[in-house]
């Protein structure tokens, strides 16, 4: 009987966590199917779990400079759209498409990017496609 008792234990808690997991995955804060395309100079490139993060400032309507914060799934899922540690350097001019938060931050999901030497990635996430819009 105590058997029985911990592995409904066990069960109940991975249920738990699994959903909590698929929460946090999610696209509930993207405006998904919205694209914003960012021209702008790399100030920071983070290639680490548990997402990767690309700092921009991008000159804004007003001509003003504005910090945009794009992300990526982790290394390991980023690494076959081709993202590196290397990809992006302090200082690079780059060209980067994301679907940007409802809540109008500068924020958004990498969906494709042009490097500085004019190499194109796909999808930063999980799911992610080719350039050319494809599932490799």
């Amino acid at each position: 009987m105590r058997t029985r008792r911990v592995i409904v234990s066990v069960a109940v808690i991975a249920l738990l966590v699994q959903s909590a997991l698929i929460a946090h995955h999610g696209a509930a804060a993207y405006d998904v199917g919205k694209k914003v395309v960012l021209k702008g100079t790399v100030k920071e490139w983070i290639y680490s779990n548990p997402h990767c993060l690309l700092t921009l400032e991008v000159t804004g309507e007003d001509g003003q400079p504005v910090k945009w914060i794009v992300e990526g799934q982790a290394p390991n899922v980023v690494y076959p759209a081709g993202y590196r540690k290397d990809t992006f350097t302090f200082g690079d001019q780059v060209t980067v498409t994301v679907e940007p938060v409802k809540n109008g931050r500068p924020m958004g999901r990498i969906l494709a990017a042009v490097t500085a030497d004019g190499t194109t990635l796909g999808a930063a996430s999980s799911g992610f496609t080719t350039p050319g819009g494809n599932q490799p």
